[in-house]
């Protein structure tokens, strides 16, 4: 039964994903991972390290608008 549900949860995730664009930015970060010196850079500076950390940070913020717009319109806060 589970593996049918996963089946079933498969095909429409599949579904979702083909309905989306495809990232404009492929071809720049191809023309990126083409670059002899780029493994250095990240060696002094963790670009993924700091991508994953901005993008935890942006989360955080939103949740926090959410929570304030939330708040503000059941009246929880002013």
């Amino acid at each position: 039964m589970i593996k049918f549900m996963k089946e079933i949860l498969d095909k429409l995730l599949s579904v979702i994903l083909s309905l989306l664009p495809l990232s404009p930015f492929a071809d720049a970060i191809d023309n990126l991972s083409q670059l002899p010196y780029l493994g250095y850079l990240n060696y002094f500076v963790p670009v993924g390290t700091l991508l994953k950390i901005g993008t935890a940070w942006l989360a955080a913020i939103a949740l926090f608008y959410l929570y304030s717009v939330l708040a503000r319109w059941i009246k929880l806060i002013e």
